[in-house]
């Protein structure tokens, strides 16, 4: 009697640590982070997702909560600069656990081997901003750069396969003149600018999570750059956010989680509206 008790105790706690290996393994997997700039690419990537319940609430941040295939997605808006970008990349990764990062936006060529509405991928960040004056200029801080390993190998579509990996120069500022496009160009050596990329790779570093990023040419930085930019961005029709749909739908499912058994994702949905 006594031997049957042991054995079916056991079997209960062994049940339980399943579970809760089970729901640790389903609250740390298939959970992807989206950063974008441009709300066409959110509006393309929602397209084809579900969503589910209404978005998270983080401050003034709000983080859409979506569905591709059996991976749950998280995405937030960048904003303008990479301190909104921080901002808006820890409130996400402060509220959730992800597995994997991916981002598109726009950036400014600097170098004139960059076409306009080519896309490019992400090799190196330099926070062209972070440093300080010394009596012989601008010193750049020894941690004023990131090398990203660009580890992702699922499958990538069309449009992002064979890219050019460029240096991308990251800070505040909307770089709109050709004699601060042709200094940033010669101190930096970076190909391109943004105002997101050194602020999201930061909080990605500090999270300990894999980050791929994609860029399209939206102008030259130069005099231009501002009206350029307006025509780009009323002409832009969001196929960085259908891309990155893509290829969430291409990663493989977890068998260990519950998203990829339909009545328990109808049941966590439910559960979260």
């Amino acid at each position: 009697m006594f031997k049957k008790f042991t054995m079916r105790f056991s079997s209960v706690i062994f049940c339980c640590a399943g579970l809760l290996l089970f729901a640790h393994i389903s609250a740390i997997a298939d959970t992807v982070a989206f950063f974008y700039a441009l709300d066409n690419d959110f509006q393309t990537l929602k397209t084809q997702a579900q969503s589910v319940g209404q978005p998270l609430k983080v401050g003034s941040r709000s983080l859409a909560v979506l569905q591709i295939g059996a991976h749950r997605v998280y995405a937030v808006k960048m904003g303008s600069g990479a301190v909104e970008t921080a901002a808006s990349a820890q409130a996400l990764l402060a509220r959730v656990r992800c597995d994997e990062a991916f981002s598109v936006g726009p950036v400014g060529g600097l170098s004139d081997k960059l076409k306009i509405g080519a896309w490019y991928q992400v090799g190196e960040i330099i926070g062209y901003q972070k440093g300080s004056w010394t009596k012989t200029g601008f010193q750049l801080s020894a941690n004023a750069e990131w090398k990203l390993t660009n580890a992702f190998t699922g499958i990538l579509p069309d449009l992002f396969q064979k890219l050019i990996n460029i240096k991308v120069a990251s800070g505040e500022i909307f770089v709109a003149s050709d004699n601060y496009r042709a200094q940033l160009h010669e101190t930096t050596g970076a190909d391109a600018v943004d105002m997101n990329l050194f602020g999201l790779a930061t909080v990605c570093a500090d999270h300990q999570l894999p980050l791929t990023c994609w860029r399209i040419a939206s102008d030259h930085a130069d005099d231009n750059a501002s009206d350029d930019f307006k025509k780009f961005v009323a002409n832009y029709d969001g196929v960085g956010g259908k891309a990155i749909a893509e290829i969430i739908k291409n990663l493989p499912a977890n068998p260990n989680s519950p998203e990829t058994y339909p009545n328990l994702r109808k049941i966590l949905s439910e559960q979260s509206k």
